[in-house]
């Protein structure tokens, strides 16, 4: 059968379950890694995406190579391509032959190689770039900080000397869009997007077209071998803290108390007329007289003993005679009294337990 206390907290596991489901489904999406459009951290790039949509480009992230569909007309933007397997660079160019433009985040020798970029030198860099530009759109402007300078075959370059620079635009062919190598963090991430014309730049090169499509990968989504760190799914986060829910829930389920809540039992004072009024009743209805009487006796001799100052087993001509004198009463009539015959009826009973009651009150006085 089904009690009602059972019935409640089903239903209140069930609230805490689907507010939790709902909480996890409906949450925004955050994440820590760098250049990530979802990311508020440091070296994450929320801002420049708020920007952009605050300017009509819409941005979609995707994590994976296999999720550019439908980027016709649009700028594609892959940030951390060291992350990606050749294979999947690959892919990924050429799903974004149809796109406006493909700009490409400190792309390395190995990602420059596997999607054979028309590049003669990439040079680590270190240093706050030279304002030199030969690409008409990014003329007089600053960029604070470079890591990466390309030398390209063709093409223009930006923030840098003698054909190199930190920015490389490559132009477009039958099977590829115009490239952007964009070889420089700090023209993207949250922390240095307003330092000198980083924002100008970042909105430049990726707000030529009214969408952008964001390929981030993740160390979730990451194929490539070389890549080193935990590989977590994206689901095992929200997955954690809804078991913990669920585990919680169950607990206060099964915790619950069955029954009634058990009253230990504790010791009961009762006035002691009360006591031998009820004990008498008894010795009454089983017609016991002279268990009765039995009971009178050995207690008026416990009471006269302890009050004479004698030993509750002292002899019985001892506590007669010490009785007697102190009631100064006859000692054959106390004798009857405490040790002698039974009465014939209840009646005479009655009698003895008054004449009882009126000696010890003579020994006391």
């Amino acid at each position: 059968m089904i009690t009602r206390s059972r019935v409640v907290l089903t239903a209140i596991g069930g609230v805490l379950v689907l507010i939790l489901v709902g909480v996890v489904l409906l949450a925004p999406r955050t994440t820590d890694q760098p250049l990530d459009p979802d990311s508020a951290q440091g070296d994450g790039t929320r801002a420049v995406a708020q920007v952009l949509d605050q300017h009509g480009v819409h941005v979609s992230v995707v994590r994976r190579a296999a999720g550019l569909r439908g980027v016709a007309g649009a700028t594609v933007v892959l940030t951390r391509p060291e992350l990606l397997s050749a294979a999947s660079l690959r892919r990924t160019m050429a799903a974004a032959a149809g796109a406006r433009r493909l700009v490409i985040v400190d792309a390395d020798p190995q990602v420059v190689d596997a999607l054979q970029l028309p590049v003669s030198g990439l040079e680590p860099v270190d240093s706050k770039p030279d304002p030199y530009c030969t690409v008409p759109w990014l003329t007089g402007l600053r960029l604070t900080f470079a890591d990466i300078s390309y030398t390209p075959e063709e093409g223009a370059t930006c923030f840098g000397e003698g054909g190199s620079g930190a920015i490389a635009v490559l132009p477009a062919s039958d099977q590829t869009p115009e490239t952007v190598l964009l070889g420089s963090r700090a023209a993207l991430t949250n922390k240095t997007i307003t330092s000198a014309d980083n924002a100008a730049i970042a909105l430049r090169i990726l707000g030529s077209a009214d969408r952008v499509v964001w390929l981030a990968p993740t160390l979730a989504t990451a194929d490539n071998p070389h890549t080193q760190g935990a590989k977590w799914p994206a689901w095992f986060r929200p997955g954690v803290w809804l078991a913990g829910a669920v585990v919680l829930v169950v607990m206060l389920w099964r915790g619950r108390r069955f029954g009634r809540l058990a009253v230990e039992p504790l010791p009961v004072v009762v006035p002691s007329d009360e006591t031998t009024r009820s004990r008498g009743q008894l010795y009454r209805k089983a017609r016991d007289r002279s268990r009765a009487l039995a009971v009178l006796r050995m207690a008026t001799r416990a009471r006269l003993a302890r009050y004479l100052g004698l030993a509750a087993n002292a002899p019985p001509d001892e506590l007669v005679a010490r009785t007697s004198q102190a009631a100064g009463s006859d000692p054959r009539h106390t004798a009857e009294l405490l040790y002698g015959t039974d009465p014939p009826d209840e009646a005479s009973m009655v009698t003895l337990a008054q004449d009882l009651h009126q000696l010890e009150r003579q020994v006391r006085r």
